[in-house]
Parts: C-alpha cells; structure tokens; sequence
C-alpha cells in the first residue's frame, strides 16, 4: 500500500508538470522556432542567400587546374619532338586555366541585383507567414479564453439550478409546490450539467487546436495563462478602416515582398536582355609536361674517323673524326622546368543566331514584369478588402456587444425577480425555465460576443504592427 501511494502521488506530480502554462508572447515565440512550414520559408530564404553568394562569385575569374598521368603503347607520337616512337611512353601533363568575362551587356551585374532583390523578397515572405501564423494563435489562444469562460458560466448556472432545486425539493415535501415543478427544475439542473460536459469539451477542444498549431509532441499538455483581470475591453483601436489602411500600407510584408518581387522581375529583364550583347573574355593559361621519352645528351662516343671529302688540288682524303651522342633520361624536374609555357588571350563572341532563345527569354521578362505589377495591384486591393471587412466587423461586434452588455443585466435583473417569484410559488416551473434558459443563452452570448470583439479588433492591431496584448 505504502508504493502505490508513492507512484500515485509520483504520477499526480508527474500529471501536475507535464501541463505547461504559456502567455501569448511565448506560444507566438515559440511558433517562430518549432512550426515547420515557418522553417521551411526560412530555408527557402537561405537558398536565397546563396543565389547572391553564387551571382557574385560569377563576376569573379574562372580558375581550374588539371593534372594527367597517360601511358601510351606500341606506335605513339614523342610529345617533344612530335615524331612516332615505337616504345611505351609514360607521361604527365600540369595545366592551370584562367578566364574572366569582360563584358556581357551587363547581365552579371543585373543578376546580381535580382538576387539581391529575391532576398529580401524572401525576408518579406517570412514577415508574412510570421503575421498569419500570428493570427491563428490569437485566434486558438483567445478561443481557448472564450470557451474557459463559457464553461466556468455553466458550472455556475447548473451550481445555481441545483440550489433552486433543492430549496423547490423542500418546498415540495411541505406542500407549497407541486411534484412536477420540483421534477422540472431538476430537468433544467440535469440539462445545465449536460451543457457543462458540452462546454468543457470544447474547451478541450481549444487546447488541442493551439498544442497542433505549436506543433507539440502532446498537443493536450498545454495551458495558458489566465488573464490577470476580466478582459472588457470594447474600444476600437482605431477610427476609421482607412486609419488602419494607411498603417498597413506602409510596413505590411506581403507588399513589400511584392515590391521587391517586381524589382528582381526588372533586373531579371535586362540581364536577360545582355545576351545580345558581344561577350569579351579574358584567357590564360599554364602548363609544363613530362614523359619517359624525354631525353638528353649526356656525353659522345668516339667512333674513328670517316672520309668526308677530297681535296681539289692534291685530291686526298678530308678526314674527320666521328662520334655518337650518348643520350639519358632527362630529369622530372628538368623536364617541368624546361617544358613550362604561359598563354594570354582575349575572346570575342558575338552572338548572332541562336534560335532565337534570348528573344523569347527577354520577352517572357517582359510579360513577367507586367504580371508583378499585376501582382502587387491585386494585393493591394485584397488587402485593403482584408482590412476594410476586419474594421466592419470589429465595428458590428463592438455595437453588438454594447448592446447585449444591457440585454444581459436587464435578463439578469429579470431572473433574480423570477427566482424570487418561484420561491414565492408566483410564477410555475415553466416560466423559471424559461427565464434561466433566456439568462443562459444571453451570458453565453455575451462571452461569444466579447471575444469576438477582442479577436477581431487583434486583427486590426496585428495587421498595424502593434503587439498584441491579451493578459
């Protein structure tokens, strides 16, 4: 008995930590590391960078080295004197090549800046995502508040219905009510309880969403914090849509990306467009060889002596002596020294037929610049229906919410003169229903309404870059 209460009061300890509590600022700090479609943008802009780091590294000279090692056999060409042996040849050749373009209508230098402009693109894109996935966690963290709320009002609402009960189940064992009222307000009671199992499943509900939008390895292990006091917030940020447009417009990313996306759509033409352009080139070269061929003269050897003439007066022998040269491997060294030749050069290309491949690669630039135009034109107007809808909506929410503010306390102030009037025996069972379900439905369509307040006017804040604070 003594280890299961230890493992029972292990496991309740181990239950207890397992549940974090996040604040807001910590769900959206930890979205940014931990969601991987947020991580995959951010790679995509990596990518980016080394589109830059590739386009500069263009503008750079061509360097390349080789080194061989050939064996040739049977009838082969001496690679010295360039005459056929009839021996097996073994050699190496060491070359070192160089080129740096010149010019080419400038298309590296607008390659460039189209990486550059596709980076910071790419930067933008991430804001972007950043703002939505932003949204969606307001959205899950402030839903999680509503149905907390919702569902801490139904545990009251049925607690309230069992007290009337049980004061109606007194009344009915003296006499002053009838049996079936007191059968009907444990009807409601029953029923209230059966709404309270409803709403603590949404609420579980709510977890489950925000732990999958964090990606969490146990999505129901998360909590949030409670907001330190009641949020009755009904204020608009702001006074008018266009108040909030002119906000936005300046810093929303999904433009700027845009923006930047019609620059590279720029850039991207008139690189494209130097390939009409003559390219000039720089070349160079180094190079030495060796080979098993290669010899030289070590020394002679004296053979005699052989008739090379006669003379014309006296017509006797004009001898000379005869010798033979004696030939040895030439040294490797020797032979890389002596064999090393250098090569400088310029190259021209023109272009002038090439099936017309640049003609309809600047042209499909052209069209593509028009449609980022398009592009940004189209944006721009979905975002300005984006925040025109959010600030009516959030307009009709705070009027609505002012509104059910006076339902609610009007309903509540009736209710408490029916709950009266019930234990008075004024009024029967049916009417207290019906007036508690009336209470009911108006609290809950406060809350519903309140929160909905809240998130709608987040988005306006969000979308204006202000922080969002909900604590």
């Amino acid at each position: 008995m003594k280890k299961l209460f230890i493992l029972f009061i292990s496991l309740s300890a181990f239950s207890t930590y397992a549940q974090e509590t996040w604040t807001l600022q910590q769900c959206l700090e930890y979205s940014e590391t931990h969601n991987s479609q947020f991580q995959k943008i951010k790679n995509a802009s990596l990518i980016s960078e080394q589109n830059i780091l590739q386009a500069k590294g263009a503008m750079l000279p061509t360097i390349n080295a080789s080194a061989s090692q050939n064996y040739n056999f049977g009838r082969s060409i001496d690679p010295f004197t360039n005459v056929y042996l009839n021996q097996q040849v073994r050699s190496n050749n060491f070359n070192v090549n160089g080129s740096l373009v010149l010019f080419n209508g400038f298309l590296l230098q607008n390659s460039l800046r189209q990486s550059k402009d596709d980076v910071a693109a790419a930067q933008q894109d991430i804001d972007q995502y950043r703002l939505d996935l932003s949204i969606s966690i307001v959205q899950a963290y402030v839903s999680i508040l509503m149905n907390e709320e919702i569902w801490t009002n139904a545990k009251l609402q049925a607690e309230t219905t069992k007290g009337v009960y049980e004061r109606t189940d007194k009344l009915k064992e003296s006499g002053v009510v009838a049996k079936s009222s007191a059968l009907d307000v444990y009807a409601q009671w029953k029923t209230e309880e059966a709404n309270v199992i409803q709403t603590k499943n949404n609420l579980d509900l709510s977890y489950l969403n925000l732990g999958l939008l964090l990606e969490l390895t146990d999505p129901m292990s998360i909590r949030i914090v409670k907001p330190a006091q009641n949020l009755e917030k009904n204020q608009l940020s702001y006074a008018s849509p266009q108040a909030v447009m002119d906000v936005v417009i300046e810093q929303i990313p999904q433009l700027k990306s845009l923006e930047y996306k019609k620059l590279s759509a720029t850039h991207a033409y008139y690189a494209n467009k130097g390939r009409y352009y003559p390219r000039l080139t720089l070349n160079g070269s180094l190079g030495t060889l060796y080979s098993t061929s290669g010899k030289y003269v070590s020394g002679q050897q004296y053979n005699g002596t052989q008739v090379i003439g006669i003379t014309e007066n006296t017509n006797e022998n004009v001898l000379a002596n005869y010798y033979t040269n004696i030939y040895s491997d030439k040294p490797f060294n020797t032979q890389i020294k002596d064999n090393y030749s250098k090569f400088i050069g310029v190259t021209l290309s023109i272009p002038i037929v090439n099936g017309l491949q640049v003609r309809t690669t600047v042209h499909r630039n052209k069209i593509a610049m028009t449609q980022a135009d398009l592009d940004y034109n189209i944006a721009r107007i979905s975002l300005q229906r984006t925040i025109y809808t959010a600030y009516y909506q959030a307009s009709g929410s705070q009027s609505k919410l002012s509104a059910l503010y006076e339902s609610y306390n009007a309903t509540q102030e009736s209710f408490r003169n029916a709950e009266k009037r019930f234990d008075g025996g004024l009024i029967t069972s049916v009417e207290f229903n019906q007036m508690k379900n009336t209470l009911n439905q108006s609290q809950s369509n406060l809350v519903q309404a309140k929160y909905d307040f809240i998130f709608k006017n987040a988005i306006l804040e969000i979308y204006s870059g202000q922080p969002v604070n909900i604590q």
